[in-house]
């Protein structure tokens, strides 16, 4: 399932900068998930971290703000898993500087 959500928000993310002849790559996502219990007692994953690193820095990004704001709705995987986890999605230029 990480693999899945990386994958597809990376894809995401990169779809709709290159909608504004953009080039951030190279891009690299990390997932990680938060293991906790139910009130059962059971182990569930109780939320997922997403991690995407663009490969250049935020400033030479034309229309990075509308990206960063639209570019997770177009991602198939998250928008499915997140209606039963919750998911965090961080995105960090190429100077680590977090942007969203």
């Amino acid at each position: 399932m990480p693999g899945a959500i990386d994958n597809c928000l990376a894809a995401a993310v990169l779809f709709a900068l290159r909608k504004f002849k953009q080039q951030p790559e190279p891009i690299s996502a990390e997932v990680s998930c938060e293991v906790g219990r139910t009130d059962k007692g059971r182990m569930r994953i109780a939320k997922i971290v997403a991690r995407l690193n663009l490969g250049v820095e935020a400033g030479v990004l034309q229309n990075l703000d509308r990206v960063l704001e639209t570019f997770e709705d177009f991602c198939t995987v998250s928008q499915s898993i997140g209606q039963g986890i919750p998911i965090d999605v961080e995105v960090f230029d190429a100077t680590g500087r977090k942007l969203k």
